[in-house]
């Protein structure tokens, strides 16, 4: 049985590790996962629930103890090595954070962290008004490392020429195609979108 202490980390690595660990081990393999965080543990719970595993949860002094087994899997899970499915899916990003809280532009983040661990991905990630602003600035920026990755697994990343020039960002793009107001109305004519 392996033991994965998750405590402290940000969501939604706990989540993704534990979905990492579960691809790798073998049929009635079990591991424990240690968390501290709600979050992290209703994440957790879902994607083992979604799946069939058998799950038991233990609340203990040094942390929530999630215990999985994959013997009372009913699900055949998509080999890791096999490329995403891309869908004809199109997202436009119409904002650099999520809501209007404090903490809208960590949940962008945790957001665009998401997509990468998705079974199937967008067509294309469109971003416009202050969306543009996570493809602008340093090139060690999270959100721009983030879009790489996002970029390398086959997503087209565009980005609205016009918001850049209205927020003079231009000169700070860092990845993505620009493209015009034309060719974003033809996108959204043509294309199945959600926009966020």
């Amino acid at each position: 049985m392996r033991t994965i202490d998750c405590r402290d980390m940000p969501v939604p690595k706990p989540v993704v590790l534990a979905k990492s660990t579960l691809e790798e081990l073998p049929e009635n393999s079990t591991v424990t996962i240690i968390v501290n965080c709600d979050m992290s543990e209703d994440n957790i719970l879902t994607y083992a629930q979604n799946k069939g595993y058998f799950v038991k949860r233990e609340q203990k002094s040094a942390g929530i103890f999630i215990t999985i087994s994959k013997s009372f899997s009913c699900d055949i899970e998509e080999s890791p090595k096999k490329e995403k499915r891309i869908k004809k899916r199109v997202l436009i990003i119409t904002s650099d954070c999520i809501g209007r809280g404090l903490h809208g532009d960590a949940l962008m983040q945790e957001f665009l962290d998401s997509i990468l661990f998705q079974k199937s991905l967008p067509l294309k990630m469109i971003f416009i008004n202050k969306g543009v602003k996570l493809t602008c600035g340093n090139a060690q920026d999270i959100s721009i490392k983030t879009l790489r990755k996002i970029e390398k697994k086959g997503v087209n990343i565009l980005v609205s020429l016009s918001s850049l020039e209205e927020l003079a960002l231009h000169k700070k793009h860092q990845i993505g195609k620009q493209i015009s107001m034309f060719e974003l109305a033809e996108i959204m004519i043509s294309e199945k979108t959600s926009t966020l």
